[in-house]
């Protein structure tokens, strides 16, 4: 072997070994495995679910640690771990807890996600968590009101199917709400019109307050105003026709008379086979039939005005935001991305069993007999941002009652709680 031929194999060898240590160090340099904090309401062992799927540990980027939090708990821990320095880099919260947190997030520019991609991606319901400046939270699943009925008491009473409009309510209560001879209720058509022993009453005022028309609070020259004693050009506000009609049902005065504070509470109710119609969340449903198996339960969108000519249900938007706490947003927000990405936000719609908030994967309806009704529930979802979901129940309770025991007309109570409403806001 002559000389020049030792020195080029020596060159080769030099360049091979300067190309392993460059390629062990960019391997050594690149991003896997960073560590991201996520608090949420999801239960771990639902959570540990999406995390061992293949949609999650195909990808390496990241190492999730994920804690549950109690949905009464989780605003107040987050507050007091922010303040020491300990918060999660991504917290998950519902629309009716983004008002409250919204100054502990940090906001998605819209340069990294456009407006006009957001609306295309995400339901509806999901244009509560836009700002001006950016984004607030990525929207994850939904969790749509449903109208659940007892088939076997319908047909009992000659009923071919369910309510699909109110206005049927009136008549369908002479054949489902039963008294005894005492004038005791023995059966309800529905439960409707009180607040203690009902504990979606709120959840369902605030579907009719969406129905009539009002989005109970709203932007108004850049500041959120409670609107719901606003009129909006009609006779009589939508607000006090939505709580009208809610509260009628509790009026033993009333033929259509169906509910009172002395029965037992609205679910056991239903599952015990004492109501008709049952107003719950989609998520209710294995509830439901664990209560009682042997009911046989019938699922609808539910029911709708015949004037508005819109078609809406209230829902639970569950999204995933960036804490203001967070070390590395970026990351933070790649792992937000990664988390509503159609392949793990579906994942997730499986396990929970509940619509993903996606357009795209709602656009592919599941074969079963359930599944579709609450991708078309999910579709019609609307909520509203609420300033404190504690305080403003206690409103809505109060309105409620202060018509059902006599202390005030409608008209007095909307003003009331339009008024406590602001005051929360300000």
């Amino acid at each position: 072997m002559s000389k020049f031929q030792i020195i080029l194999i020596a060159l080769f060898a030099v360049f091979i070994v300067l190309g392993v240590v460059a390629f062990s160090l960019y391997r050594g340099s690149s991003k896997e495995n960073i560590a991201v904090t996520v608090w949420g309401d999801i239960s771990s062992e639902d959570f540990n679910l999406l995390l061992n799927s293949t949609a999650i540990t195909q990808d390496r980027t990241f190492s999730i640690n994920y804690t549950a939090k109690s949905t009464e708990t989780i605003d107040a821990e987050f507050t007091e771990a922010l303040a020491q320095g300990t918060g999660p880099d991504l917290l998950i919260l519902t629309q009716d807890r983004l008002w409250k947190n919204k100054a502990k997030l940090s906001l998605i520019p819209y340069s990294s996600i456009s407006e006009r991609d957001f609306r295309a991606t995400f339901v509806e319901e999901g244009e509560l968590f836009l700002d001006a400046a950016g984004i607030y939270a990525l929207p994850l699943s939904l969790d749509p009101m449903v109208l659940y009925y007892n088939r076997d008491l319908l047909s009992a009473a000659g009923q071919a199917r369910e309510m699909r409009y109110w206005d049927e309510i009136y008549a369908a209560s002479s054949n489902l709400s039963k008294k005894d001879a005492a004038g005791n209720l023995v059966s309800s058509v529905m439960a409707l019109g009180e607040a203690r022993n009902i504990s979606h009453a709120k959840d369902i005022l605030s579907l009719f307050l969406l129905q009539a028309g009002t989005p109970i609070t709203s932007f108004v020259n850049d500041a959120l105003d409670s609107r719901i004693a606003d009129n909006f050009d009609l006779p009589i506000s939508p607000g006090e026709s939505a709580l009208d009609f809610y509260t009628q049902f509790s009026n033993p005065t009333k033929v259509y008379y169906s509910w009172n504070r002395s029965l037992i509470d609205a679910q056991t109710h239903f599952t015990s086979g004492d109501s008709a119609y049952y107003l719950g969340f989609a998520s209710e449903l294995r509830v439901l039939k664990n209560k009682n198996p042997i009911l046989n339960l019938g699922i609808s969108t539910v029911p709708q005005s015949r004037v508005s000519g819109k078609t809406v249900t209230f829902g639970r938007l569950r999204a995933v935001a960036i804490s203001r706490g967070s070390l590395n947003p970026s990351v933070a927000l790649a792992l937000a991305i990664k988390l509503t990405s159609q392949e793990v936000a579906l994942t997730l719609s499986q396990i929970l069993s509940l619509p993903p908030a996606r357009r795209d994967l709602l656009s592919v309806k599941p074969t079963d007999a359930i599944l579709p009704v609450f991708y078309d529930a999910a579709l019609q979802s609307r909520g509203w941002l609420d300033p404190d979901l504690i305080a403003t129940d206690a409103i809505f309770r109060e309105a409620i009652e202060s018509i059902t025991s006599g202390r005030a007309r409608t008209v007095e109570a909307i003003n009331k709680a339009n008024r406590e409403i602001d005051a929360l806001i300000k």
